[in-house]
């Protein structure tokens, strides 16, 4: 069970949860995903264990390159976390699902997503022949957190426990990875569960994050202009207007969320712009 952050939630639990169905419902496929990977192994030549240390290991010396072992996912508002690993189907096909699930996608949320887990997936893919995926759009709460707070720490379980959330609920143990890879039962229970919460961990810290992404892709169908691009909630028109340069805006507010959108031109404010 993940575990219980610093402070009190400031947001309903219950109401998030309503939130996640009702975007479920009316719109777009979002799957928040995790990867987990075993580490590479290299024979070089040394004159001491600290040779390596601060060193970069040229490719000719790599015995086996680091991979994708195991992936944890979900459809945003729907109950279970799916898994899947190469130890349950074979690898090919373990890369394979990986691809399914990418491809029926038209958002993918998850935290370093963008930088490193699509990353890692797509070069995996490549190497098998697959094709690439139909397109998404791409929601990464680790992106989100740098570009508009300021913590110390920018970790999933970092963030998660300073806004009073469930943090993460184990640690990523290297040696436990290779035991899951060559059978051991007991390290692949705990990886699958230590992925899993992974996904628990970021569909929560991107509910926290909502109000902020401004530039959410929109989770509605064709013709739900009147909703939140962030979370597919109703929206009310706010006093006065939002001010883009010299160009006003209808301002709107989420109810749910709280985020703010701008609707249809009101006005031109000035003919004049400055320049550089």
């Amino acid at each position: 069970r993940p575990m219980r952050g610093r402070g009190e939630t400031p947001v309903s639990i219950a109401a998030l949860a309503e939130n996640r169905h009702r975007a479920n419902a009316r719109g777009a496929v979002v799957i928040t995903l995790d990867i987990e990977r075993l580490p590479g192994q290299a024979s070089v030549p040394f004159w001491t264990l600290g040779d390596y240390k601060n060193r970069r290991i040229h490719a000719k010396h790599v015995t086996e390159y680091p991979r994708n072992i195991c992936m944890a996912w979900r459809r945003y508002g729907r109950k279970p976390v799916e898994f899947a690993a190469e130890w349950e189907t074979g690898r090919e096909d373990f890369i394979r699902k990986t691809w399914e699930v990418v491809n029926q996608a038209d958002i993918i949320v998850g935290h370093n997503v963008a930088s490193f887990d699509l990353k890692k997936l797509k070069s995996e893919w490549l190497q098998l022949g697959l094709p690439p995926t139909r397109p998404v759009k791409i929601v990464d709460t680790l992106t989100i957190a740098r570009r508009e707070f300021g913590f110390e720490s920018n970790t999933l379980d970092a963030l998660c426990t300073q806004l009073g959330l469930p943090g993460k609920v184990a640690a990523y143990d290297p040696e436990r990875a290779l035991r899951a890879v060559e059978g051991s039962k007991t390290d692949q229970r705990y990886l699958m569960r230590y992925n899993k919460g992974d996904i628990e961990a970021s569909e929560w810290l991107l509910d926290r994050l909502r109000p902020y992404v401004s530039n959410h892709p929109f989770m509605g169908h064709a013709g739900d202009d009147k909703l939140c691009n962030r979370c597919n909630g109703d929206l009310k028109l706010v006093p006065g207007a939002y001010r883009a340069v010299v160009i006003d805006y209808a301002l709107y507010q989420c109810v749910d969320c709280g985020g703010y959108s701008r609707g249809g031109w009101q006005s031109r404010a000035s003919l004049i712009r400055g320049v550089k």
